[in-house]
């Protein structure tokens, strides 16, 4: 019986002999795949932290052009503003050309009916205009003819 027992502690430091070999197989696998991971999660972490800095220069160049395109709006809103304005004023003048335009027309058919309704006074008035300019050209021949005398 003696032998037996000494078997049975043979058979377990070989099946612990094993064991460990296996457990140190095992602990050198989760080993390598650990660094593996390390390494990946470093790659991660680098793609992570230039993205990071892609980002920030796309926010501050996307804060710029917000910026500039206020900047351009608020300029468009004064240039509108201001065509609107010159519309505004055209359209007033307009209408006082119009007015103006319109107030000459009447006077023009104002005076136009005058002179036709007043047609005997308009050629009375030519004769008399007429005769007071060869007066002053008798007048003025005579006053040649006294000063050569």
């Amino acid at each position: 019986m003696h032998l037996w027992w000494q078997y049975g502690i043979a058979v377990c430091m070989v099946a612990f002999l094993i064991l460990t070999l296996y457990g140190i197989r095992l602990l050198r696998r989760a080993d390598a795949a650990l660094k593996q991971a390390e390494a990946a999660l470093r790659e991660v972490q680098q793609q992570v932290t230039q993205t990071t800095g892609e980002s920030e220069r796309l926010f501050k160049a996307s804060t710029v052009l917000v910026e500039d395109l206020q900047g351009k709006l608020t300029a468009a809103d004064a240039w509108f503003k201001a065509a609107n304005e010159t519309g505004e004023a055209m359209n007033r003048v307009s209408r006082s050309v119009k007015v103006m335009s319109q107030t000459v027309e009447h006077s023009v058919l104002e005076a136009r009916r005058a002179v036709h309704n007043n047609q005997d006074t308009v050629n009375d008035l030519m004769e008399l205009t007429t005769a007071g300019i060869h007066l002053w050209h008798r007048l003025q021949a005579c006053k040649r003819s006294k000063s050569k005398e």
